[in-house]
């Protein structure tokens, strides 16, 4: 006997109907488990720092994740983190297993390291879940410094700056303010941190460091800042500190468009100050599952206590902001890269007999 055609038309609609339902059914609930989550942190177990947030973390993720798998926090250093982000990209297991807490600098490596980097993957095909705070460095000075102000510095003052070494915020930053904006910062190399620049600060030995972390200067140096001693006279970033509204942004002292890009490129990473990322490729239920559990654990209450007794500052950007950052960065004029690679290898400096940068 033939069906009518409703009767067919009806079959039809109650197939299309019901079938997602049965999948579903088919389909058990995303759940880790029974499963151990590894918590990488790509610097070593000293220090504060990234291993004290990375140890923080693993403590309060699992309670977000579906099934409360038990997460631990592994050191993975080398490289300022580009080893551990290597292996996440290429050989971590792309289930949500293994994740890595990186350093800022991950995402942009290539883009401003050029032929140097060693990155040895596409950064926009992470799966970035989130920072743990937006960073803001600081432009600091010593009492007595020849320059006294900030537009002493803007109007060619010298000053004699601390650094770590090539490759360093400290390096970076300061190189990025003599290009851009024409000043006269004579980078001093060769401090084992920012400890060693301080104490040189404070014997009169250096005028300056740039790119020293507000979230840690108050802390670390409040003493000396309370006594005037210490003074930052600008903030690195892309957005203000909401603790320091009458200090200038570097964003805002820019004049033409390519250069706001060039200083866009160099002091993004500041927005990734604690970046936690999975492998690309992963199932995009299991990274939804990640970034929710990381925004969650941001807003936990026990969490957020701990980080208070541990001053530990906490300012977070969601992941599908750090996702978007990154693929924008990646989008900017060959020539902004391009400018921004030559700042970070020195290539735009010349000394001169006296030893002033140019």
């Amino acid at each position: 006997m033939k069906r009518s055609l409703s009767a067919l038309l009806a079959l039809a609609l109650s197939v299309i109907a019901t079938h997602p339902l049965r999948a579903q059914e088919r389909s058990p609930p995303l759940s880790f488990a029974g499963k151990r989550i590894t918590l990488f942190i790509g610097f070593s177990p000293i220090g504060f720092g990234y291993d004290t947030y990375g140890r923080v973390l693993a403590r309060y993720l699992g309670r977000h994740l579906p099934g409360n798998p038990t997460v631990i926090a592994q050191n993975r250093p080398g490289a300022g983190s580009l080893t551990l982000a290597n292996y996440i990209y290429n050989a971590a297991p792309k289930d949500g297993t293994e994740i890595a807490l990186v350093g800022r600098g991950v995402a942009t490596d290539k883009l401003v390291n050029g032929a140097a980097a060693t990155s040895q993957f596409d950064a926009t095909k992470f799966a970035w879940l989130g920072s743990m705070n937006n960073e803001v460095a600081g432009f600091f000075i010593r009492a007595g410094a020849p320059a006294k102000t900030l537009q002493d510095v803007l109007d060619g003052k010298p000053l004699q700056v601390g650094s770590n070494g090539a490759g360093s915020d400290a390096t970076i930053f300061a190189a990025a303010l003599n290009s851009v904006l024409g000043t006269k910062l004579h980078i001093v190399p060769g401090y084992p941190g920012m400890n060693e620049i301080l104490l040189s600060m404070a014997g009169g030995e250096m005028d300056g460091v740039v790119g020293y972390s507000w979230g840690v200067a108050k802390l670390g140096s409040r003493d000396r800042i309370e006594k005037g001693d210490l003074k930052i006279i600008l903030q690195l970033a892309l957005q203000k500190h909401p603790e320091l509204p009458n200090v200038p942004l570097v964003m805002d002292l820019v004049k033409s468009e390519e250069d706001r890009q060039v200083f866009s490129l160099i002091f993004s990473r500041q927005a990734m100050g604690r970046p936690l990322v999975a492998p690309p490729g992963l199932n995009p239920l299991v990274a939804s599952a990640l970034r929710a559990a990381m925004a969650d654990t941001m807003i936990d209450p026990d969490f957020l206590d701990e980080c208070e007794k541990l001053h530990l500052e906490i300012d977070f950007v969601p992941g599908e902001d750090v996702e978007r950052l990154v693929a924008g960065l990646h989008r900017l004029p060959l020539s902004v890269i391009s400018r921004a690679q030559d700042i970070a290898s020195g290539r735009h400096m010349a000394a001169t007999p006296s030893g002033d940068i140019k």
